[in-house]
């Protein structure tokens, strides 16, 4: 088995609000963050919340895709049926008795030469391992940074990844491998086009009710516009910082996991998140 590897980067994907938009729109947000039943029940006053804490945060996920190549040569015996009056068929000068029951067919050995594709796609939430349905994310505009460190500005929470390459290879690996009965293996390789990291933008605020000494933490997608209500505090700082080469772990020895005795050659190709992208 041969995989061979392409693009491995780390990218961000690029906000589509301004720190000010976002803050804007926390502050028209404020009537609401506590439950459409306190508002109607209690109809807090929007000036007496306040926001007390508000975070730019990324969050990583995954993105790989690759394709299979599968060609290969097997035996085969063909059984054609013939008219009850055959006895006998030659083809390409070799003659074949008619059998069976009825005397309705004859026998005929061939090698078939097959070639099977696969393309596979997969997102994965670089924290948790999951697979995610986060793929409408690719579509927004995106730039490519040398490392994780370059996305620690201006007080930005960047999540370290709790999962590494070498995981997403072996899980797209698993999805593109096959068996299949061959009596000559031509070409069995996957093609992994690219590993992506992908940051994607999110703003964290936490807002105090000051009256009720209540607290409520609400998550805005800063791609799609949308808030949503999160339970506990606003996440600490990630002092972990990774390494590429301990990001992008992919080698022979921890791919070669999914074909457990098998023999895998991994070929590494561009390596474009080890390298300083300008």
């Amino acid at each position: 088995m041969e995989i061979n590897l392409g693009d491995e980067r780390i990218v961000e994907l690029l906000s589509v609000y301004s720190p000010e938009q976002v803050r804007e729109k926390a502050l028209a947000k404020r009537a609401d963050v506590f439950g459409q039943v306190v508002k109607l029940i209690q109809r807090p006053n929007p000036e007496d919340i306040e926001i007390a804490a508000l975070q730019r945060r990324l969050e990583p996920f995954w993105y790989a895709a690759a394709s299979a190549r599968y060609v290969y040569d097997r035996r085969h015996t063909y059984s054609i049926e013939v008219l009850p009056e055959v006895q006998s068929v030659t083809v390409y000068g070799n003659q074949h008795a008619v059998a069976g029951e009825r005397k309705s067919a004859f026998q005929l050995e061939a090698i078939e030469h097959c070639v099977e594709e696969s393309r596979h796609e997969l997102i994965l939430d670089a924290v948790k391992g999951q697979e995610a349905a986060l793929g409408k994310y690719l579509d927004y505009p995106q730039h490519a940074v040398p490392d994780m460190a370059a996305l620690e500005q201006n007080g930005t929470l960047v999540v370290s990844p709790e999962v590494r390459g070498s995981f997403v290879v072996r899980k797209l690996a698993a999805l593109l491998m096959k068996t299949f009965q061959a009596d000559k293996i031509i070409e069995e390789k996957i093609d992994v086009e690219q590993v992506t990291l992908a940051y994607r933008p999110v703003y964290a605020i936490e807002y105090v009710w000051k009256s009720k000494q209540k607290k409520q933490v609400m998550e805005f997608d800063a791609l799609i516009g949308e808030f949503k209500a999160v339970s506990g505090e606003i996440k600490k700082r990630v002092v972990r910082v990774l390494e590429n080469d301990a990001l992008f772990d992919i080698g022979a020895d921890v791919v070669g996991t999914v074909l457990p005795g098998g023999n895998v050659v991994v070929k590494l190709g561009r390596l474009a998140a080890r390298k300083v992208v300008r």
